[in-house]
């Protein structure tokens, strides 16, 4: 072993929604609109490593993760 850094890996998750979630808004007095939404909370879950290096990108794609998965990953 000599001490150096051989590979340099940035690794994070995210989630992506297809929903948006309204949070404030404002409409004239007595002007109120109803905005339609699905109901639904779909999304996607990633896991991503990039190599410092080289930038070469792994991702893993999945309905949901926890602290074991990122760990497996």
């Amino acid at each position: 072993m000599t001490g150096k850094i051989d590979h340099l890996l940035f690794e994070d998750e995210s989630m992506i929604r297809d929903y948006q979630a309204i949070q404030k808004t404002w409409f004239l007095r007595g002007k109120q609109r109803i905005i339609q939404t699905t109901g639904k909370h779909r999304g996607v879950k990633l896991l991503a490593t990039v190599d410092y290096v080289t930038g070469r990108i792994v991702w893993q794609e999945d309905e949901h993760y926890t602290a074991e998965t990122f760990l497996i990953f």
